[in-house]
């Protein structure tokens, strides 16, 4: 189910007129992971629940009462500003799913206090942050510039919304029903604010709930269509079916099976670098030994005779513990380097895991495996790939093709490419390989380098920022990392272009198409 712009808006109506003036008595999560607020209005508790990390984030009014356990840091940060507190108002962002939520307070003095908690429904890459005016106090996902160029959520920051993609404000389910300059109007007529709320329309197939809006969708015409008026109803029975649908569903388990094990791997790889900053802060202090033993020699002659034995022997412990201490110092640092690589690689594959599709889990799987054996090579598949790479095909006759798992990356880079086809990948972030083909062998014309590099960005980590950096160069200075899950390379020699993501449509079924060139 669609949660559009202008659904979150109706939803923010539905929480304004419902929950104002109720007070906040606690703040927790759910055994689900969704955080919850306990509202205690017209006395009785309701919960207020956010699920961000759904397929389909959403905000749901439910009964309930909070568990007993212990709580992430950012949950308690929330609980420790809004508890006493009371829900003010709720207000959308025009053109985007984002929805705030005030609270307020006043002292005994009558002085008022306001906070306020900022949902990003934005499928895969939602978010809730904690405001105390416009400065975050907490965030569920912090990331700083360097992870994304765009904006950071970061404690003490002022806080940034994503910037408006202006070919958004139309949403996609008004688009496929209307025709051109018929959603536009249709939107502008549904942007007014002070319309009063009317009731949605509501699509089911077999009962199933299929989809929901304030107008009715063409579309849909086959389906049975009824009408309602909470769209918090909605969005609580949207949640339990897609609970139901992911409970049946293997490539969920398996989803969450993986990022439990990658969870653990990154879990174990901390507690070793906990030890071995420990091990390390120790070997600095070596020198302190090699005093201690000149000392000893030093003052050797000022020692009775029958002492001078015991005292060399002490001095030969320390000088002892000294060398031993420098030889480790060179090991501790070099597989300091090696867990700083692996938590990197499981970033990587936690990525390949939230956007692999069903049918390519076990290559992400398989990479996955690798991060346990001593030679990762060995999870590599033969070099016949059971599906082609994803391809494109530009005006000028290069051809494009993007990886789309990390044995497929591994294979497309070091199989498919020749050494002059030049290599993209987004900068510093996980992505997808991405190569240039000619057969004609010449130079790909510049807006096709701006083609890959978009597509590049599009198939990364940055796929929501309005610009990304893609760095790329020819494939003879792309290298394995060793020891390292397929996929994971090194790379010189780059030059740089900084693209908007772009999403290039291809025919259905089809593992090539067209390619338009996007704005510079």
């Amino acid at each position: 189910m669609l949660t559009d712009w202008l659904l979150v808006r109706r939803a923010a109506q539905e929480l304004r007129a419902r929950l104002r003036g109720a007070k906040v008595r606690d703040v927790g999560q759910l055994s689900d992971g969704r955080i919850a607020i306990a509202l205690w209005s017209r006395g009785q508790t309701r919960l207020l629940c956010v699920d961000i990390f759904a397929p389909t984030p959403l905000l749901t009014i439910e009964e309930g009462e909070l568990p007993i356990a212990s709580e992430p840091g950012f949950v308690r940060a929330v609980g420790a500003a809004l508890r006493g507190t009371s829900f003010a108002d709720a207000r959308a962002r025009t053109g985007d799913r984002i929805l705030r939520l005030d609270f307020v307070v006043r002292s005994r003095f009558g002085v008022r206090a306001e906070s306020a908690l900022i949902c990003e429904l934005v499928p895969r890459f939602g978010n809730v942050i904690l405001l105390k005016d416009r400065t975050i106090v907490a965030a569920a996902k912090e990331f700083s510039r360097s992870e994304n160029p765009v904006r950071a959520v970061e404690a003490g920051r002022s806080y940034e919304p994503p910037p408006l993609n202006p070919e958004r404000r139309v949403p996609k389910v008004l688009r496929d029903g209307y025709a051109g300059a018929g959603a536009e109007d249709l939107v502008r007529t549904l942007s007014d604010e002070n319309a009063p709320p009317a009731a949605l329309y509501v699509y089911r197939r077999d009962g199933a709930l299929v989809q929901a809006h304030l107008v009715p969708l063409p579309q849909y015409a086959e389906l049975d269509c009824g009408r309602a008026d909470g769209l918090l109803e909605i969005f609580a029975e949207a949640r339990i079916q897609d609970v139901g649908n992911a409970s049946h569903d293997s490539a969920a388990k398996r989803r969450r099976d993986m990022e439990k094990a990658l969870a653990e791997r990154e879990r174990k790889a901390g507690a070793e670098l906990t030890q071995i900053d420990a091990r390390l802060r120790d070997a600095q202090e070596r020198d302190l030994l090699r005093e201690r033993g000149e000392a000893v020699y030093e003052t050797l002659h000022a020692l009775p005779p029958d002492e001078q034995t015991a005292a060399k022997e002490h001095a030969t412990e320390l000088f002892e513990a000294y060398k031993k201490l420098g030889a480790a110092r060179v090991h501790l640092q070099a597989r300091r380097t090696q867990l700083e690589r692996l938590r990197a690689a499981i970033e990587e594959l936690r990525w390949e895991v939230e956007r692999a599709e069903a049918d390519a889990l076990t290559d992400v799987a398989e990479a996955i495996a690798a991060l346990d054996r001593r030679r990762a090579r060995a999870a590599e598949r033969p070099t016949t790939r059971k599906r082609k790479p994803l391809q494109y095909v530009t005006d000028s006759g290069s051809r494009i093709l993007v990886g789309r798992t990390p044995i497929e990356n591994a294979d497309l880079t070091f199989r498919v490419a020749r050494p002059n086809d030049l290599w993209f990948h987004a900068r510093a972030t996980p992505g997808a390989h991405v190569i240039i083909q000619r057969d004609d062998r010449r130079e790909p014309p510049e807006c096709d380098l701006v083609a890959a590099a978009s597509l590049a960005a599009l198939h990364s980590k940055a796929a929501k920022n309005a610009k990304a950096a893609v760095d790329y160069t020819p494939r003879k200075f792309v290298r394995k990392q060793s020891a390292a899950p397929p996929g994971l390379v090194f790379y010189v020699n780059a030059r740089t272009l900084y693209v908007a993501p772009a999403n290039f449509e291809r025919p259905p079924g089809s593992p090539q198409g067209g390619i338009r060139t996007p704005p510079s």
